[in-house]
């Protein structure tokens, strides 16, 4: 098997055979201008590969600033994106919770036309505002029972989401290891 040969390494070795010529003081003309010729052909070959190189670095610089802004404009959608997901998912449980509340608003009404009322204006001489006190008040109890609602059901909502963004980036990562 070749062992890897260091680059320029014909041009290394004529350096090396040069200087020994050098030294040892048997140097002629025609051997200089040959010298000089190659280092001519080697100076020549070196602007070609660092052009070469400078244009493939300008083509990389570019391609990065175009990847960093396509990342950026990534990270700009994906959170435009989750914003709309809890925005989604808050009127959803929104929904739910008043759905729920308005099914509860009913069953109080019903029971206290049925049942509460009649007791009221059987015990009570003024019963008018005492029934309108009462009205009021399941008002308030049922708005306050639905925001509670709708705050359960949204934490609910935003750990099911955050849970599958956590494993959707484990299949992500798991699929980026390397194979064993």
């Amino acid at each position: 098997m070749d062992t890897p040969r260091e680059l320029y390494h014909e041009e290394i070795k004529r350096l090396k055979e040069f200087r020994t010529q050098i030294e040892n003081h048997s140097i002629y003309k025609e051997q200089l201008e040959e010298f000089s010729d190659d280092y001519e052909e080697l100076v020549a070959q070196a602007k070609v590969i660092t052009r070469v190189s400078d244009r493939l670095q300008k083509k990389l610089d570019s391609a990065n600033i175009q990847i960093r802004e396509q990342n950026e404009e990534i990270k700009d959608k994906n959170q435009e994106l989750t914003k709309t997901i809890f925005q989604l998912a808050e009127a959803k449980m929104g929904r739910r919770a008043s759905t729920i509340m308005l099914t509860v608003a009913i069953g109080l009404f019903i029971l206290e036309q049925v049942v509460v009322q009649p007791w009221i204006e059987n015990n009570f001489k003024n019963s008018y505002y005492l029934e309108y006190l009462l009205f009021i008040g399941i008002f308030f109890l049922v708005k306050f029972l639905e925001s509670r609602l709708e705050n359960f059901f949204m934490n609910r909502e935003k750990k099911k989401i955050i849970k599958g963004q956590v494993e959707e980036n484990e299949l992500k990562f798991a699929k980026a290891q390397p194979q064993s």
